[in-house]
């Protein structure tokens, strides 16, 4: 009997030390197992990186800003409504406005449109162009003395290209070859018909005509030698400005 129940009792004995050995491990595991399940600790940023990321949204807030004052510097000047020839008045009918960057230029602010009406263009000026006041001119194309003549542009007699602005001599030629040919003017185109949507331009396949501005005491001659088909003229100079030298300049032709 004794010996049955020594047998039982380290039976019993073993047996519990066994479960508490798989208690603890039990434990441990899910110990374990909880810390793996635990977040981990949020990384440290390092400073360079930091400082790269502050640098590149102070940049981009700077840029955007400089791109804004910029915007607001635009103001409206003034531009051509159309294309004009040397010569021509500056009206309200001929002006619009556009905004730009202006500064440092020698543009015409739209409050300033009345300083340049009444003024004449220098040198032919395109439709959309940005009026400069080095464009412009108080001196009128027809002053005392000078005379606005429309004469032929006669294939062969005329150079290729003519146009506004362009200094010009304008010779009556001989009716046969032994005749001399005899110096008119020189004169300054205004316009050709080839500008104004009208026709060809001489010396380039078909004729044409222009407005020339010449010496008052020349025109009659001029328009002599244009109506009988005897008027040449030969390029002196291209895109001359019409200023005050230039059209004194006419009359000593």
């Amino acid at each position: 009997m004794s010996t049955e129940s020594t047998r039982a009792s380290g039976t019993s004995v073993h047996d519990r030390q066994r479960d508490r050995a798989e208690r603890g491990v039990r434990t441990r595991d899910a110990m374990a197992a909880l810390r793996n399940d635990r977040p981990s600790p949020p990384r440290r940023r390092r400073p360079a990186m930091v400082a790269l990321s502050i640098l590149l949204i102070i940049g981009g807030a700077a840029i955007a800003g400089l791109l804004a004052l910029n915007l607001d510097s635009r103001e409206p000047v003034l531009v051509l409504a159309q294309d004009v020839p040397a010569g021509t008045e500056i009206t309200t009918d001929l002006l619009r406005t556009t905004p730009v960057a202006s500064e440092g230029l020698q543009l015409v602010p739209e409050d300033q449109a009345a300083e340049v009406l009444g003024t004449y263009t220098r040198v032919p000026v395109s439709q959309g162009q940005l009026l400069d006041v080095t464009m412009l001119t108080t001196a009128e194309p027809m002053g005392e003395g000078r005379a606005q003549v429309g004469v032929p542009m006669t294939a062969g007699l005329v150079p290729p290209g003519l146009r506004s602005g362009d200094e010009v001599r304008l010779v009556r030629t001989g009716t046969s070859a032994g005749d001399q040919v005899t110096p008119l003017a020189i004169g300054l185109v205004l316009s050709t018909s080839a500008e104004e949507g009208g026709g060809l331009t001489g010396g380039e396949g078909g004729d044409g005509s222009a407005t020339v501005l010449v010496d008052a005491d020349s025109a009659d001659a001029v328009v002599d030698a244009a109506g009988s088909n005897l008027l040449g003229i030969a390029l002196v100079r291209r895109g001359v400005a019409i200023d005050d030298a230039d059209l004194r300049a006419l009359g000593d032709g």
